[in-house]
C-alpha cells in the first residue's frame, strides 16, 4: 500500500512560523549586537520560549509593552550570540538568560535555562531555533 517514498504528512519550519508555533526573529537577530554583528542565519524562537523570555504582561500601554519586549528580545539574542561564539562548533548550546518577572513585592530577576540548536531547516541551509529545554 505505502512505500518509503509516500509522504503521509509534512510540517515545515515555514508552517510552524505561519501557525505561531515558532516566532521568526531573524530580522532582529541580524543586529543582535548593534549594527556591527549578529546572526548570519535565520533565527526563530518557539512560542513557549517567546512567552517565557520575551512576552511582557503588566498592563502597560501597547507601545510600552512593545518597547519592553524589544529590549527583552535584544537581551535574549545577545546572550545567545555570546553563547554561540563560545561554543562555535556545537549544534546544541545551553545558556542562561536572566528574565525580569513581576512578583507581589516588585520586580525580581529569574535565571531561565535556554537551549539553542543549529541545523538544517526546510532546506539544507542552517537555521537556529531558540527553545526551552523541555521542548527539545
Amino acid at each position: 500500500m505505502f512505500d518509503e517514498t509516500d509522504m503521509i504528512h509534512s510540517y515545515s519550519r515555514a508552517d510552524a512560523i505561519e501557525d505561531g508555533n515558532l516566532v521568526d526573529v531573524s530580522e532582529r537577530a541580524e543586529h543582535a549586537a548593534g549594527n556591527m554583528m549578529g546572526f548570519k542565519v535565520p533565527v526563530a524562537m518557539t512560542a513557549a520560549a517567546w512567552e517565557a523570555l520575551v512576552a511582557w504582561h503588566d498592563g502597560r500601554s501597547p507601545h510600552e509593552m512593545q518597547q519592553q519586549e524589544d529590549k527583552r528580545l535584544g537581551d535574549v539574542l545577545l546572550v545567545a550570540l555570546e553563547a554561540a561564539a563560545r561554543e562555535r562548533n556545537e549544534r546544541y548550546i545551553d545558556f542562561i538568560v536572566d528574565v525580569i518577572e513581576q512578583s507581589e513585592t516588585g520586580s525580581i530577576v529569574v535565571p531561565k535555562h535556554v537551549v539553542m540548536t543549529i541545523g538544517p531547516g526546510d532546506t539544507p541551509k542552517p537555521v537556529i531555533t531558540i527553545m526551552l529545554p523541555e521542548e527539545d
